[in-house]
């Protein structure tokens, strides 16, 4: 039992470090335990809360990619649900018009990552090889996103069509034709060997915890490594990092076309959930909905904008009765939340946690403190 005990801890040791908190047994305990209950989820709630569940866990994913660029690369993007809304209609189109041929949503769904990433590079190129910083980039995202936003609001005429797809304006994403396939839930497989994974579904909510957990991870994992201490350098100090040799515009590009992809597949997500997309996803509340997610929680913290995003998501489901009334109490909570708690109250309180935790353990013995130093000392030293 040790051993396998030790094997764990040796795995999570690749996603633990300085830039994310809960790092400690307690932590991973508690985290299992929440995992073990988000599975368990469908078996003892309602096939609506299940169906909210899923929603939640989809605008997660998106929190978690703005959470990358803006926390740990220190470039606020307000053009994140923009694409968000790229991923929808590109996995949308690409799986109207291939779900005949192919039976399955697989290029789909590449396509709804892969085409915020080309648009992000091409974005991104713009802005970081011109310099630009600061409050100039999250003016020219959210700029970027509203012209999306009304071209597509335009798109209602007949001629807006792509292939079996057609745009249809502020009515959302439809068939062309009342003969062309409608748009589809994910189906994953090839040939015949195909499952489908109805938005509504069990199945559907048991896949994006799964590939939710997997973007926790993988981010983990990634802010945690060398190339996630350049993240941070980046962040604090960009000319300094270029004076050490990083190619500071790259390493932004790269971050904000990866950050892209990740909202693109919350985006890809979210329209197999609902089997609908439309434009309101462009506007300036979508856009600036995600930054208030991740600003509560704490933009430098993943853990905190998870926890984040659910808790607010739920008060804005609690407060939908009351019409426009929601978003001004959201903001509202911002406003209140960056007074008290700057760096973010779920960070705070991750914090106050692990400070009591830590006043409560007894001092490790030299041995015990071991693993720990020599899973950090070679990533200071490639720093230096």
């Amino acid at each position: 039992m040790q051993t396998h005990s030790n094997r764990f801890l040796r795995f999570l040791s690749s996603f633990n470090g300085h830039q994310t908190l809960g790092n400690s047994r307690f932590f991973w305990a508690c985290w299992l335990v929440v995992v073990a209950l988000l599975v368990l989820l469908p078996f003892f709630g309602s096939r609506y809360q299940v169906i909210t569940a899923s929603n939640f866990l989809v605008s997660s994913i998106l929190a978690l990619s703005l959470s990358l660029i803006w926390g740990y690369c220190g470039i606020l993007s307000l053009g994140q649900a923009a694409f968000y809304c790229i991923g929808g209609y590109a996995y949308g189109i690409v799986a109207m018009n291939l779900i005949g041929t192919h039976g399955n949503t697989n290029l789909a769904i590449v396509a709804g990552m892969l085409a915020p990433a080309i648009f992000s590079l091409l974005i991104g190129a713009l802005m970081f090889y011109s310099r630009l910083k600061g409050v100039y980039v999250a003016i020219l995202t959210l700029v970027t996103s509203l012209l999306l936003g009304l071209f597509m609001r335009q798109t209602a005429d007949p001629s807006y069509v792509v292939g079996a797809a057609y745009l249809g304006g502020m009515n959302g994403l439809s068939p062309a034709t009342a003969s062309d396939p409608s748009l589809p839930s994910l189906i994953l497989g090839f040939g015949s060997a195909v499952f489908e994974f109805d938005g509504r579904g069990r199945a559907f909510y048991w896949l994006v915890l799964g590939i939710g957990i997997a973007v926790y991870f993988g981010l983990r994992w990634i802010v945690n490594s060398s190339f996630g201490y350049v993240l941070v350098a980046v962040r604090e100090d960009p000319e300094r990092a270029e004076t050490f040799g990083y190619d500071v515009r790259l390493v932004q590009l790269g971050v904000f076309c990866l950050s892209a992809a990740i909202a693109g597949l919350a985006g890809t997500l979210y329209t197999a959930w609902g089997t609908y997309i439309h434009p309101d996803g462009f506007s300036v509340a979508a856009n600036i909905l995600v930054v208030i997610w991740v600003a509560v929680g704490g933009r430098k913290d993943l853990t905190s904008v998870i926890v984040s995003t659910v808790v607010l998501n739920w008060i804005s489901i609690e407060l939908s009765t009351w019409g426009e009334v929601s978003m001004l109490v959201l903001g509202c909570i911002l406003v209140a939340a960056m007074l008290a708690a700057p760096e973010g109250v779920f960070t705070g309180v991750g914090r106050a946690i692990g400070s009591l935790l830590s006043k409560r353990r007894p001092a490790p013995a030299a041995s015990d403190s071991a693993p720990s130093q020599a899973y950090y000392r070679p990533k200071m030293e490639r720093m230096r």
